[in-house]
């Protein structure tokens, strides 16, 4: 888990490029959360409600959309989730596709950008610089950037995805699904209590690989990953 390593890199004395690694992940991290909320309001607005508007949320001030808990439980595991932004579902043209639309958009959005800095990420790989000059670390700070971009965004667009509340997962389900359904009230009570023992066993020794928020966050992420990379890879 980043924070782990990062915890190990001081232990041991941080480094250039360990610092650049800590830089590259903060800013890629304000980006995914700052983004993934702002294409919530934006398609809401497109569909007829102007709320998120109204209450500033559609601005890139991080800010105004970072959640604490969601904020700790990225730092500790690499992902979460930020504030949600405020929805009048009453006002959108077609109820059920605003409902449908809006609830995929953030996680839409994080897939497409870590779809698009996948290319960087190819592209700065080939490139030749001298070691230990101000090129190499700005290229090397702007290749981290990148590549957490990727990482964070996949790990945020799969995390958000679970149907769970009160995550995205779960506002599309409730769209498919009586919101008054015991099997949604069960996901509205216990669905913070579900993800904290799933993130707990990330953390026990010997089982953690085989946890399974590790291997779909892991496996299912590495495989979305990879075909990022393999598909800008063919094409440059």
């Amino acid at each position: 888990m980043f924070i782990y390593d990062l915890l190990t890199e001081y232990g041991r004395g941080i480094s250039r490029e360990g610092l650049l690694n800590v830089v590259g992940f903060v800013f890629a991290l304000v980006f995914a959360l700052t983004f993934h909320e702002v294409a919530h309001g934006v398609v809401a607005l497109w569909n007829g409600d102007n709320t998120a508007k109204a209450s500033g949320r559609l601005s890139l001030n991080p800010a105004k959309h970072f959640d604490l808990m969601g904020l700790v439980f990225m730092l500790l595991v690499g992902f979460g989730w930020a504030k949600p932004v405020p929805v009048n579902p009453y006002n959108f043209k077609n109820r059920k596709l605003g409902a449908v639309t809006v609830s995929v958009a953030g996680v839409a959005t994080n897939f497409l950008l870590a779809f698009l800095f996948a290319l960087p990420v190819v592209l700065l790989q080939k490139v030749e610089v001298q070691i230990n000059t101000p090129k190499y670390y700005a290229l090397y700070c702007l290749l981290q950037f990148c590549y957490f971009m990727v990482v964070l965004n996949i790990n945020f667009g799969l995390f958000n995805i679970l149907p769970l509340y009160p995550l995205d997962g779960y506002r599309l389900l409730s769209c498919l699904v009586n919101e008054r359904n015991g099997f949604m009230t069960f996901l509205r009570r216990y669905s913070f209590y579900i993800m904290l023992v799933l993130i707990a066993l990330s953390y026990i020794p010997i089982v953690g690989d085989y946890s399974p928020l590790y291997l779909y966050i892991g496996w299912v992420g590495g495989k979305i990953q990879g075909g990022f990379f393999s598909f800008w890879g063919l094409l440059v």
